[in-house]
């Protein structure tokens, strides 16, 4: 309550004399008495909002009564209201701005107390300001471009910052954005390091003669074309062999029924109707006959691409020479090759 009264006291000074000269309110032109009653007003609501921790409310009370008169015991609980919010750097500012208030003697004494009281709370204000200094390692310190809460920053530390959660952002040309979330109390000296690492430089090949295919060009081809021939002979090879188990069991079957038909010494078949045995053996020979014909049609398949990737392995093999000699044997006849494959 002592503030609210003298404030209301100098407030009511101010009232009284309007003659007081615009240098000691430090203002270009003396406010109205409208003004001056309206900024009473408002300064009671601000104590009101203020005493009862509702500091928002009371930040914007006092701020509409200090449009009004420039009176410096009003702009110290402005201050005071940012100071009890964590915007202690706002709050420096303002402190600031009661202690260089240009007051003559004759001014209310209430506004020579808030000055001074104003100077004991800017100094003991400096203290309880958090720094915080951004590390850059890695590339150097110009090359990434650094925003702390969004705003861009050029220094690296230590950073003024209020209490409380702040986020570092560091990003480097062609590269995803690096952040730190870093929380900040007061008085703390926080050092955050950031380790970054540049972008590896292109690399410049010159370019191939014209018409001429490069080296590992023609190494890749030559690589998809070898192993999809072996594997398409490898297929073709395991489908003949499947397939000629499939034939085997199949004739083996129709041996079997046709030995069980011919037991009495006569061919029911030649019946008819015939007996459905007779339908089910022939069947089982048709089915054998055609494996037989899918096996010898994957084996040939296979040979034939087996063949087909093997010459064009001799062809496009020029680095590596490939010898082919006759090879005679005792009791076969072939060709040899020889060389790196």
């Amino acid at each position: 309550m002592r503030f609210r009264r003298r404030l209301r006291l100098g407030l009511l000074l101010v009232l009284a004399l309007p003659a007081v000269p615009a240098t000691a309110m430090s203002r270009p032109a003396q406010p109205t008495q409208a003004a001056k009653a309206a900024a009473l007003a408002l300064a009671d609501k601000g104590w009101e909002h203020f005493e009862a921790g509702r500091y928002e409310e009371a930040l914007a009370a006092f701020r509409d009564a200090y449009d009004q008169v420039h009176a410096p015991p009003i702009l110290r609980f402005v201050a005071r209201s940012c100071e009890r919010l964590g915007r202690l750097i706002e709050a420096r500012s303002l402190f600031q701005r009661v202690v260089d208030e240009p007051l003559e003697a004759s001014a209310p004494p209430e506004f020579h107390e808030a000055q001074a009281k104003a100077r004991v709370e800017l100094a003991a204000l400096a203290s309880r300001i958090p720094t915080l200094e951004i590390v850059i390692t890695g590339v150097a310190p110009g090359a990434v471009e650094l925003t702390l809460d969004g705003e861009r920053v050029v220094q690296t530390g230590p950073l003024e910052c209020d209490p409380g959660e702040h986020t570092v952002v560091a990003t480097l040309p062609g590269q995803a954005p690096m952040t730190r979330t870093i929380l900040l109390r007061e008085g703390a000296k926080q050092r955050v390091a950031l380790v970054l690492t540049p972008a590896p430089a292109p690399v410049t090949r010159s370019a191939p003669p014209s018409g001429d295919v490069p080296h590992t060009a023609r190494s890749d081809v030559n690589m998809a074309v070898l192993v999809g021939g072996g594997v398409a002979t490898g297929v073709g090879a395991a489908t003949g062999l499947l397939f000629t188990v499939l034939a085997n069991n199949r004739a083996g079957d129709a041996e079997a029924q046709k030995t069980t038909l011919l037991a009495d010494g006569r061919n029911p078949c030649t019946t008819r109707p015939a007996p459905a045995a007779c339908t089910a053996q022939s069947q089982a020979v048709n089915e054998s006959r055609l494996y037989s014909n899918v096996a010898f049609w994957s084996f040939a398949g296979a040979g034939a691409v087996g063949l087909g990737t093997l010459i064009y392995a001799l062809v496009h093999r020029p680095e590596a020479p490939v010898q082919v000699t006759p090879a005679v044997g005792m009791n076969d006849v072939g060709l040899s090759v020889g060389g790196a494959f």
